[in-house]
């Protein structure tokens, strides 16, 4: 396995953990707590733009090397590419909801599971497709040349879109939201 599809499989289990932390924290509402508001929103800025700046800039750079090598499994990314539209869409309600929450104010609880609902069933039902036919398909097309590109690219700390240190900056918040998440 390519050390990029290493990097986008273990991204998606990031994905997956801090989900458990954010239902974890919104289920406290059904159990009659407060809101940790400030948690939700730590939590929401990293599902808004870890995808953004790390994840989805690799997706796309192989998406369009797969389409160019092999245009037959390449067909994927279309429905890839709308589903990374789809997700942002769904993530920008949920931050529109969370921030019109004022404090004491009563909130809706079920438009907030409603959201959340629907942005993590589509967002598992993604991460799978990736991993069962984009990721299979991108290293059985891609050749060695595509592969040192982007491992190039990765390396780059300097580079804007796939670089070192964004990455680097939301692996720490990631910590810091699993390691508080548990309290």
């Amino acid at each position: 396995m390519s050390e990029v599809i290493a990097k986008l499989q273990e991204d998606h289990r990031r994905m997956e953990v801090i989900l458990g932390v954010l239902d974890r924290k919104i289920a406290n509402l059904t159990e009659g707590n407060n809101l940790n508001l400030f948690m939700i929103r730590t939590i929401l800025d990293y599902i808004v733009n870890f995808p953004q700046k790390c994840h989805h800039p690799i997706e796309n750079f192989l998406l369009r090397s797969l389409t160019r090598r092999n245009p037959h499994a390449g067909a994927i990314s279309a429905e890839i590419l709308n589903e990374h539209e789809m997700l942002a869409n769904i993530v920008t309600r949920f931050v529109h909801d969370v921030e019109c929450i004022e404090p004491g104010a009563p909130i809706l609880k079920d438009e907030l599971f409603a959201t959340l609902n629907a942005y993590e069933d589509l967002l598992v039902q993604h991460m799978q497709k990736e991993e069962e036919f984009f990721f299979p398909a991108a290293e059985e097309y891609l050749i060695q040349a595509d592969w040192d590109v982007i491992e190039t690219r990765m390396r780059d700390k300097g580079d804007p879109v796939f670089g070192r240190e964004a990455d680097r900056e939301y692996r720490a918040l990631h910590k810091v939201i699993i390691e508080w998440g548990g309290k």
